[in-house]
Order: C-alpha cells, then sequence, then structure tokens
C-alpha cells in the first residue's frame, strides 16, 4: 500500500517539472482587438486590453502599456479621466489601455510589456486614425423663399473625401436648369412651392466604406401679398370703428399698422389696439382727427409688403352760429348759419310754418335767396348758408330752422327773424259798443307793432284824461278804457292812436246808447197741425240798439182776455220758431216781441191761429237728403237699414209704422212694380221709432221703400226711396226682359249641349253608334270580366248594351239612401233677426220730431217679419 503511495508521488512530479519546461517556452502577451493595425475614426474612443497568455500567471509580472515615444502610460489618478490613462485588473493579469477621444497625434505602435521569470514579453499595436463622415451644416429644417434662389445645406466633412449624393422624395437630383449640386449643398434656382418637401443627402466613403444619410425637409416661405380691398374706409365720430388688413404668405404674416402723417405705430398708442396675427386695428372712440391715411403692413420670413388705406371720418355737424336778426320792414333781411362737420355739412332753411325748405338758390321771383359756402379748417370743413330775404313784410317774421346735414348726421338750429314794422289795427273789430242806463262798458285797443308801440286815447278830438267817470288802464301795445256814461256827451267816438318809431296808426271806436227792439215787422204762421204751429219772423231794424238775440212770443186761448194769464215761449236767433203741445180745434192769440241785451221791445199785434181737428200722423221726413226720384245704391246684397225722422202726430200719438218694399223696374223713364205679390209689407209697432233694417233682399236687384206712420186715425202720406243692392251671392230678382248677356250665352250654351245629348241618344238606339254607344260597350267588357273574378252580385246594376228592353233582375236590391234637399246657399251679408223683448220697448222714451225733442209712452211691441226667415 505504502509502495502504492509512492509510486504516485513520483508520477505528479515528473508531470509537473514536464509542465514547467514546457510552459517557459510558450509565454505569450495578447493584445484584444486582435488585429496588429487598427483604424479608428478621429474623436472616437478606444480601449485596448493586454492579457498575459501562460499556465501559471502568478509568474508573469503585472503588464504595462507604453506610448509610442516608448513611455510608460500611468494610471488615471483618483477622480480624474486624461486623455490616455490605464487601469490594471491583478486578478486577471489584465492592463486595460483607454483612449477617450482620439487625435491624430495619438495614431503610432502602442506596445504592452511584462516578464515571465525574469523573462521579458511584450506585444504591440499600431493605431492608425481617419476622419468620419460628419455632416457640420445640415440643418433637418431649412427654409427657402418663392423666387429666389436657396442652397439647401448639407456641408460633410471626412478623410478620404466623401461622395455626395442628393434625392427629393426618394427621386435622384442631378444638374440641370433648376438643381446645381455644390460641394456644401443643393442649389435650387428660382424656388417654387413644388420645391416644398423631404430632401435626402447621402454621404459615402469609398475608400472606407462608410456611408451616412441626412434628411433635410425643406419649407418654401413665399412673401405676403395683400388681398384687394376698398382703398377708402369711412367712419363715424364717437364711435368703435375696425379695419382689417389682410394678407396671403407662409408663414402667415404678423401685422402692423402705422398712421402715415405721423409715422406712429399704433400698437403703441392709445385708443388704438392692433391684432398683430388677424391685422384687425380698432378704434376705442374715433375723433375727427383720425382722418387721413394708413399703412397696413405684413411681415414674415419670406418678405414684407404694405398697402396704403385712405380713412374718412365723418363727424356728425354742429352748428356753431345763428343769430337773430331784427329788420324793418320793406327792408332787406339776412340770416347766416355756420356749422362744423366731415364731410362738409350742406345747409338748408325753412320756416317752421312752412314744410318748405330753401336750398341753395333763388325763390319767390327771387325776393328769396340762399347761398352757401364751405372751408377747410384743422380737421374738419366748415360751412356757411346765408339767407336773403328781399322787401320784408310781415308774413317774413318768425322763426326760422337751419339745417346742417351730412353722412354722419344732422343738426339743428333755429333762429328769429324779427321783421320791425309800425302801429296797425287790421286785426280789430270795427263795431260798435253800446251801453245804456249808465252802465259801464270798456272799450279796448290792441296794436299790433315791433317795436311795441304807446297808445293814447282822444273823445272829440280832446286828449282823453281820466275823471271819476273815466278810467285809462294801460298805454300800449294793449289799453283800454271803463266808461261810466252818466252823461250823453260821453257818447260817440273814441280814437286810439298807436305811436312807435316807425310811425303812427289810429283806430275809431264809436261808443253808442243802447235802447230796446222796436216792435216786430211780420210774423206769419207756416206749418200748422192739430197740436202744433210754426212761425216766421221778421224783426225790426237794429239801428237804435244792440242786435237782437231772440223772439219771444206770449200766447193763450182766444177766450181768455188777459195776456197775464198766457203762457211763454222763448227762441234763439234763426231757430225755428215752433209751438207744441196745443189742442186740436182750438183758437190761440199769439203775440211777439224782439229781445236784445238792454231788454225785450214791445208786443207785436195779436195773430189769432185756429189749430185743425185731429188726423192721421204727417209724412215722415229722411233723416237725410234723399230725393224721391233719386235712385241710392246700397252697400250690402241683402239688406239695407230706412232712417227716418219722428213725424207730428196730429193730435194722436202714433202707435206703429209700417215699412213695404217692392222689387220694381224703369220703363220709359218712370218706376214700374213687378208684381204686388213680390211686395213685402212689415209692421213696426213702436211710437218712437226712427230706424229698421230691412232683410231678405236679392243682389243686384232694384226696389221701391216706404214708410208711413199710423195713429187710430189712419196712416200717413207715405215717404219713398228707391234702392239697388249691391251685387253678391245668390239668385236675385230679375225680370225677363232684363237678362244679362252672361246669362243669355249661359242659355244659349245649355240647348246646343241638350240638342247634341239628343242626337247622341238617337245614334245609340238606331245606329247603336256615338259617345253612350262608346261608353257603354267598354263598361259592359269591363263589367264582364269582373263578373268572371268577382261573381255577378251587381251584374244586375249594368245596363243592356244598345238599349235593350229586358233588363236584368237584381238578386236583392239595397235599399236606396233617402234623397238629398238642397238648401240654396244664404249671402254673406245674411244675419239672424235680433231677439227684442217687450220689457225694453215699454218705457218712458224721447225721440226726435222735425228738430224738436218729443216725449211719449210706449206700450206696443216690435213686430218685424222678414222674408229670408
Amino acid at each position: 500500500m505504502r509502495a502504492q503511495r509512492v509510486r504516485a508521488t513520483g508520477v505528479a512530479a515528473l508531470v509537473v517539472l514536464l509542465a514547467s519546461i514546457t510552459g517557459c517556452v510558450g509565454q505569450s502577451l495578447k493584445i484584444f482587438p486582435m488585429q496588429k493595425e487598427q483604424t479608428v475614426a478621429i474623436g472616437k474612443s478606444v480601449v485596448l486590453t493586454c492579457q498575459a497568455d501562460a499556465q501559471d500567471p502568478s509568474l508573469i509580472t503585472q503588464p504595462q502599456w507604453k506610448d509610442p515615444k516608448g513611455l510608460v502610460i500611468n494610471e488615471a489618478a483618483p477622480g480624474t479621466r486624461p486623455e490616455i490613462y490605464t487601469e490594471a485588473m491583478p486578478t486577471k493579469q489584465l492592463q486595460l489601455l483607454y483612449i477617450s477621444s482620439i487625435t491624430p497625434a495619438m495614431a503610432g505602435n502602442y506596445t504592452c510589456v511584462a516578464t515571465y521569470t525574469n523573462i521579458p514579453l511584450s506585444a504591440s499595436v499600431i493605431l492608425d486614425t481617419y476622419v468620419a463622415i460628419t455632416f457640420t451644416n445640415a440643418n433637418e429644417n431649412q427654409y427657402a423663399t418663392k423666387g429666389q434662389e436657396f442652397k439647401v445645406m448639407c456641408e460633410v466633412t471626412a478623410e478620404p473625401a466623401p461622395t455626395i449624393d442628393w434625392f427629393k422624395e426618394g427621386v435622384p437630383i442631378e444638374t440641370g436648369d433648376r438643381y446645381v449640386i455644390h460641394a456644401n449643398g443643393l442649389l435650387i434656382k428660382n424656388v417654387q412651392e413644388s420645391d416644398d418637401g423631404s430632401y435626402m443627402c447621402r454621404a459615402v466613403v469609398i475608400h472606407t466604406g462608410e456611408l451616412s444619410e441626412r434628411e433635410i425637409n425643406v419649407e418654401v416661405y413665399t412673401a405676403p401679398e395683400m388681398e384687394e380691398r376698398d382703398q377708402v374706409v369711412v367712419i363715424k365720430e364717437g364711435e368703435t370703428a375696425q379695419i382689417t388688413c389682410k394678407a396671403r404668405g407662409k408663414p402667415p404674416p404678423t401685422y402692423s399698422w402705422i398712421k402715415a402723417s405721423t409715422r406712429e405705430n399704433l400698437a403703441t398708442t392709445s385708443r388704438f389696439s392692433v391684432n398683430e396675427n388677424t391685422g384687425l386695428l380698432t378704434f376705442s372712440r374715433v375723433e375727427a382727427s383720425d382722418y387721413g391715411k394708413y399703412i397696413c403692413s405684413a411681415s414674415n420670413p419670406a418678405g414684407q409688403n404694405e398697402t396704403e388705406i385712405e380713412v374718412e371720418v365723418l363727424v356728425r355737424p354742429k352748428i356753431f352760429e345763428l343769430f337773430n336778426a331784427t329788420v324793418s320792414e320793406k327792408m332787406d333781411g339776412r340770416l347766416e348759419c355756420k356749422a362744423t362737420g366731415r364731410p362738409a355739412p350742406r345747409i338748408s332753411f325753412r320756416k317752421l310754418s312752412n314744410p318748405d325748405r330753401f336750398t341753395n338758390g333763388a325763390y319767390d321771383n327771387g325776393r328769396i335767396t340762399v347761398e352757401t359756402s364751405s372751408r377747410q379748417t384743422g380737421d374738419q370743413m366748415e360751412s356757411s348758408g346765408v339767407i336773403t330775404i328781399s322787401n320784408l313784410n310781415r308774413t317774413d317774421d318768425g322763426l326760422y330752422e337751419c339745417l346742417a346735414e351730412n353722412d354722419g348726421g344732422e343738426a339743428r338750429k333755429n333762429g328769429h327773424l324779427t321783421v320791425q314794422f309800425k302801429p296797425t289795427f287790421q286785426n280789430m273789430p270795427d263795431i260798435p259798443i253800446w251801453s245804456w242806463n249808465g252802465q259801464p262798458v270798456n272799450i279796448s285797443c290792441i296794436a299790433e307793432s315791433i317795436p311795441n308801440a304807446t297808445i293814447k286815447w282822444r273823445h272829440r278830438d280832446v286828449d282823453l284824461v281820466e275823471t271819476p267817470h273815466i278810467k285809462i288802464f294801460g298805454s300800449g301795445p294793449i289799453s283800454y278804457v271803463t266808461i261810466s256814461p252818466v252823461d250823453r256827451a260821453m257818447f260817440g267816438v273814441y280814437k286810439c292812436i298807436a305811436t312807435n318809431i316807425l310811425g303812427e296808426a289810429e283806430h275809431i271806436i264809436e261808443l253808442r246808447e243802447g235802447f230796446p227792439p222796436g216792435r216786430v215787422i211780420q210774423a206769419i204762421q207756416e206749418t200748422i197741425t192739430a197740436t202744433s204751429v210754426s212761425f216766421n219772423i221778421v224783426g225790426p231794424a237794429e239801428d237804435m240798439g244792440p242786435p237782437i238775440l231772440a223772439f219771444t212770443t206770449q200766447y193763450k186761448e182766444n177766450s181768455n182776455f188777459d195776456w197775464n194769464l198766457a203762457r211763454n215761449r222763448t227762441w234763439s236767433i234763426n231757430s225755428p220758431y215752433i209751438v207744441e203741445n196745443l189742442r186740436p180745434m182750438f183758437t190761440y192769440d199769439f203775440r211777439f216781441a224782439a229781445v236784445n241785451q238792454v231788454g225785450a221791445g214791445v208786443w207785436s199785434a195779436p195773430l189769432t191761429v185756429i189749430t185743425p181737428k185731429t188726423s192721421p200722423p204727417q209724412q215722415p221726413k229722411w233723416r237725410e237728403n234723399i230725393s224721391s226720384d233719386s235712385l241710392i245704391y246700397g252697400k250690402y246684397a241683402d239688406k239695407y237699414e230706412l232712417k227716418w225722422k219722428v213725424p207730428a202726430d196730429n193730435g194722436e200719438p202714433i202707435d206703429m209704422y209700417e215699412i213695404s218694399y217692392c222689387p220694381v223696374v224703369k220703363v220709359s223713364g218712370e218706376w214700374k212694380v213687378v208684381s204686388e205679390s213680390q211686395c213685402t209689407i212689415e209692421e213696426l209697432k213702436s211710437y218712437d221709432a226712427i230706424s229698421y233694417e230691412v232683410r231678405g233682399l236679392y243682389p243686384d236687384t232694384r226696389y221701391r221703400m216706404h214708410v208711413r206712420a199710423h195713429n187710430v186715425l189712419g196712416y200717413s202720406l207715405p215717404v219713398e226711396l228707391y234702392l239697388q243692392t249691391a251685387l253678391g251671392v245668390g239668385s236675385g230678382f230679375a225680370p225677363p226682359q232684363l237678362l244679362s248677356s252672361g246669362a243669355i250665352i249661359g242659355v244659349a250654351l245649355a240647348g246646343v249641349f241638350i240638342c247634341l245629348l239628343i242626337v247622341d241618344l238617337l245614334l245609340l238606339c238606331f245606329r247603336r253608334q256615338g259617345f253612350i254607344a262608346t261608353i257603354c260597350g267598354k263598361r259592359a267588357k269591363k263589367h264582364k270580366e269582373d263578373e268572371a273574378k268577382l261573381g255577378s252580385l251587381y251584374g244586375w246594376r249594368f245596363p243592356l248594351p244598345y238599349c235593350s228592353t229586358k233588363p236584368r233582375a237584381p238578386p236583392s236590391p239595397a235599399p236606396l239612401p233617402p234623397p238629398v234637399k238642397l238648401v240654396p246657399t244664404p249671402t254673406d251679408e245674411k244675419e239672424p233677426l235680433k231677439d227684442t223683448g217687450d220689457d225694453g220697448l215699454k218705457r218712458n222714451s224721447s225721440v226726435e220730431f222735425d228738430g224738436r225733442r218729443v216725449y211719449a209712452t210706449s206700450g206696443g211691441t216690435i213686430i218685424g217679419k222678414n222674408s229670408a226667415v
């Protein structure tokens, strides 16, 4: 066992010795990367690793790097990073050489050295440098300007020198008319918008096989182009206004505004604001000085453009001068009006009492002229207008309006032209003043004049002075005198004398003594009824007193001799002189007297009147002035309202009215009733009725209408009128001899149609021809086909063709519907009769009777018949 262990130990020792001999021979250093010559791009970083290759690395010292000059390259101090340094990894027998950014000076032979049992070991590598492809001036986004030359920059550095190629949207570009390939870029001549797009700059180094590409986006800019717009902009003073400026360009331009006269940048000026992106210029409060030229400038990287805009400011007119004028009559008057505004205001005049306006020119045969002119004053225009009126008269006096207007608005101002004239009394009445029994009276005097006149009074050519019975009030232009004529000498002519700087005038007023009127000259009866009488009165002359104001009468029964027991009646002048409520078949005595301000005159001689006996009422009268022979054209086709005055009842109260109307025609100039049977009579049982609406009339028909009043003694004479109703819906009364041409044509056409129908029926029955035969054949054929499908339930209804005399019997005829009753269509004017109750008629009423008011009590009812109901 022990022998075996000894043999094993010997074998192991032998193996170790053989290995040692073999390792000494094969120890070396290796450099990674393994190429003996390496080419590195300038600026690149390099790491070279030196590794010992031995069976027992512990026998090899730590490797070291030496630069091309043979100097040992040291490790980097802590916290530093030099351009070249080494870093040891003892555990792995590695030494790393770091070159952070290689330069051409760093090229050369780098050696790694170590020792193995005092045997030197070394390995080296040659570093060579080159310049890689580098794009030094090749921005990815470049901007060209339309219409100009532009070089798409692409500068490339490399050693060896590279080859440059260009592509647009993947298509190769070659030097030609518009493209020139330069070493530092692609030149584009006369750039257009189509040159916009993506370009590729490709660099190739043939010796190194290096390839690099740079994509460049070229955007073509276009200089701003101003859009067309109005060169003149109108804005108003005091308002907020905006002006726009638009330009086309790429990229969108920015805007600025300046005022041409001041060169102000409006973006920094008060009252203005500029939107540089939209070109909107805003005036916050327009002033008159804002007029003028404004320059809008649009700019972008491709260029700049501008346009000039004229701004016109509308300034509302302002009238700053219009003075009143005072001129004497017969002279020339002149008013001047001045106004400012922009544009120059147009000035015109008018008198406020007259709508006509005076503009520049001559009027009234040259008596009135208007002259206007204008001039520039600062920021505005000043206009002046002068109206001149020659040979002034009083009617020229008054207010005159000056109107100044332009596109910005208008202004008005009034001026007064005062026409001076001497006193006048043309509006004073020339009537006498009356006084009696010492009654005080006023004598007034009003003098019209400019300037105001002073007034003095004269009586019997002597200046009037105040006394206890004469008082003077006012000295002008109004003056009046209070006179108490206690002496007849105070009556007579008084003279009012008015004076101003232009002259004087006088007015005569006569103060007369008043007396009662004289005796009535004549009083005769005109109309007499059983209960009333009317008179015609002729009054006395008015020389002795004031005008007559009324007439009075006393009347009594003839058998009564005492006038103190007589009744009185007074009428105002020119009114109907009527006495009512008399008794029938009585004798009355009447006497008359005239009345003025002084009192009543003496009575006239008595006039005896005998009232007749009671009788039927007087004939009614239409309330409107209607001639009995004239034809009235109504507004409606089926109705007409009659209106009359209540007649005198002649002693017995009226109990009803009779209304009758008949269709009439005019034959040989005279009205004739068509037929008495067509006449309609209505009774209106009311004593105070004054109107009645007749209904149920025919359109376009002529009627005679009568109204009669009735009392217990009979009917009055009728009052009549002739009426033609209006055209309307419905068949109106039409006598045979008055057929219209349309009706005649209609009758003729109907006759022709009937004749054709008879002929067609004869052809059907005898010849089996004609229009009806054709229709019968078609219907029979159709219904035979229908019967085959639906059965013959209704087959019995089909007439046999060709006038067969054997009709088909119905299987079960259904009952026929009831006949339809045709009702005539009423006209548009038809209205239902109003329901009038009896209670509404049984009351005390008053009605008008020949201009007078009569009171009565009604107990009857209204009964109205209407043929339309």
